[in-house]
């Protein structure tokens, strides 16, 4: 989700990691500096808001706290290289659950299980997906939009920024409404695709709202659908799926939170989870989530394993096992 707020926030926070104090938990059992991979390219969504919590982790749990990048493979490097770490606190993982749950799913080879060898910490933010149309688009909203894609085959193309996962969940659940087969265009990443839509390339795009939302405010796309329960606070006049008549993505979802390997003693999981959730509760990182377009998820552990749970059962009713 590279854009250039993500890249400011991640430099501004960065600078304000080194200078983190060391005195904020005399009594943690955090004894070592803290590594968290990060399984993305330095800039992305995740990349920043990694770093955007580590300052203030950094003093709830009395640790320097360093992020460190190991893209590549679909988040399979990073997410193996804290797989096979020591679960003593000093590796953990800050991912996004296509990587965690959907790519063991959908590759073949891939040796990790989200639920098996890892211990959900805690959500730190969830980011909602969206059908985007180009602004100067003959369709206006979703009923145009719709009626445009069952008369005319070449509507039913959609660009994504990789296959399967969210994106491919959205085309389908419009396909099964539509009556129709939708058609994923892959991009090799969500930048060049919320070019195109704006260069008006494709009839749309299934994209994050990081992506998408400045771009809808700014008028150069317009966001005509979104996922979840109910409508987003960073959208309140888009419409969701479920208001549309279009069924289950209701939980299609990005979520993206904090892991340690399988083992780590229950005593550090409840103290990390502590100080994200209270980080996560000042308004400074509240806000500056919003501003990047994410959705602030203060979660338990034990709600972070359930979200992680379910997630795993949705998507491997939808793309079944390794393939």
């Amino acid at each position: 989700m590279p854009h250039a707020f993500p890249r400011l926030l991640a430099t501004f926070a960065l600078a304000a990691g080194a200078l983190a104090p060391l005195a904020g938990a005399a009594q943690s059992s955090f004894k070592s500096p803290i590594r968290v991979i990060v399984p993305y390219a330095p800039g992305g969504g995740a990349d920043a808001g990694a770093r955007l919590l580590a300052p203030g982790l950094s003093k709830e749990l009395g640790q320097n706290i360093f992020i460190e990048n190991k893209p590549g493979a679909n988040g399979q490097i990073g997410t193996q290289l804290v797989q096979h770490a020591a679960p003593d606190g000093t590796t953990l993982l800050f991912t996004v659950d296509h990587s965690l749950i959907v790519v063991p799913l959908t590759t073949p080879g891939v040796t990790y299980d989200a639920n098996r060898d890892f211990v959900a910490l805690g959500q730190a933010f969830r980011s909602r997906w969206t059908l985007t149309i180009p602004a100067n688009a003959p369709y206006k909203d979703f009923a145009q939009f719709a009626e445009a894609a069952r008369k005319d085959p070449l509507i039913r193309s959609y660009g994504v920024s990789y296959i399967g996962g969210a994106p491919g969940a959205v085309g389908d659940a419009i396909g099964k409404y539509l009556g129709v087969e939708m058609v994923a265009v892959p991009f090799p990443g969500s930048a060049p695709a919320m070019q195109s839509v704006m260069g008006n390339q494709v009839p749309s795009v299934s994209t994050g709202m990081p992506e998408a939302v400045k771009a809808h405010h700014a008028g150069r796309v317009r966001v005509v659908a979104l996922t979840g329960p109910t409508r987003s606070e960073l959208l309140p006049e888009v419409p969701t799926f479920k208001e549309l008549g279009v069924q289950d993505l209701e939980t299609v979802r990005t979520l993206i939170g904090f892991f340690a390997p399988k083992g780590l003693p229950p005593a550090m999981a409840r103290e990390f989870n502590a100080a994200l959730r209270k980080v996560l509760a000042t308004p400074q990182v509240h806000e500056a989530l919003l501003q990047m377009s994410l959705e602030p998820a203060n979660t338990t552990l034990e709600e972070a394993a359930s979200e992680i749970e379910e997630a795993g059962r949705f998507w491997k009713q939808k793309v079944g096992g390794p393939r």
